[in-house]
């Protein structure tokens, strides 16, 4: 299996990461990448990622990049979004990003058309216009989202006791509202009707099932993929916000029948990771078809 995970250390976007041999690949930052004019979080700061067919995608606060499928960098989006911008996935046709600033979804067609945006707490769809924003605008701090067939799954890290919002895929009405999560919590998963999720804050892998393992390495767990059979976790130092730029991270294979530990490869000099997808197996943390075929990797 391999991963591509969002780096922090201002120079390199993500790191590929075979989960086998633990081999790592690069993807470095261009001097493009890197805004000036931001000022509240790291002028450079790559997170979500999401692909269709043929382009991947990595959201770096307000540039959507977009990448061919041998990630050499094609460009960045016509539509910017905003700073900050968390986790991204691809549905119905648009590249959706959670946006913190704007307490929103923001949805934008890889073509380059007139997004849209879906307001989370008035359940609102309307027009996306992009705009300013800024930290002080961050309610909740939505930061993870899951669509399926029939849901969209959206989860607030809310400064400390967390929750996650259901909402009806179609109409985008709140369905439910799930409380006693954990805290400071960061991304989504489901197999079959059992959601799945890291608490941050309580170090752990939890389920609305009754799910809840312990991780083997204190830190920050930020990063999650999921199969049938394993949890892939990223876990980085715990730091303040502008010291995530140094140290290293380590990314856990777990069997999730067992809870065991199956591997643990070290990434040297990244920062803390920011997010995570499964690029040759279906990711039951992101819904998406796999990006590469298992046998092209």
């Amino acid at each position: 299996m391999q991963i591509l995970a969002t780096l922090s250390n201002m120079k390199d976007v993500a790191a590929l990461v075979d989960l086998e041999s633990g081999e790592a690949a690069r993807i470095p930052v261009r001097p493009e990448f890197i805004d000036a004019e931001i000022k509240e979080s790291n002028p450079c700061r790559p997170f979500g990622i999401t692909w269709t067919s043929d382009v991947l995608y990595v959201v770096n606060n307000k540039q959507l990049l977009m990448y061919d499928r041998t990630f050499d960098y094609l460009g960045t989006h016509a539509v910017p979004v905003h700073e900050n911008t968390h986790q991204l996935a691809f549905h119905d046709g648009f590249v959706w990003a959670v946006s913190p600033r704007t307490n929103s979804l923001i949805g934008v067609r890889p073509a380059g058309e007139p997004g849209d945006e879906f307001d989370i707490f008035r359940q609102q769809r309307g027009a996306y216009v992009p705009r300013s924003s800024s930290e002080q605008d961050d309610l909740k701090h939505v930061n993870s989202l899951l669509w399926t067939d029939s849901k969209l799954y959206i989860a607030a890290h809310n400064f400390g006791p967390s929750f996650i919002m259901t909402f009806d895929s179609a109409s985008l009405r709140l369905v439910s509202l799930m409380q006693d999560v954990g805290g400071s919590i960061h991304g989504l998963a489901i197999d079959g009707d059992e959601l799945f999720w890291l608490d941050t804050e309580g170090n752990a892998v939890r389920s609305s099932g009754g799910v809840h393992m312990t991780l083997q390495r204190t830190g920050f767990a930020r990063g999650f993929a999921m199969t049938r059979e394993h949890y892939i976790v990223a876990i980085s130092e715990i730091s303040d916000r502008r010291s995530r730029i140094s140290g290293d991270a380590y990314i856990h294979v777990i069997e999730r029948a067992s809870g065991s530990l199956l591997a643990e490869h070290r990434l040297i000099g990244t920062g803390n990771v920011n997010d995570l997808r499964l690029l040759d197996a279906f990711d039951l943390a992101h819904g998406v078809d796999p990006f590469k075929t298992a046998a092209a990797v």
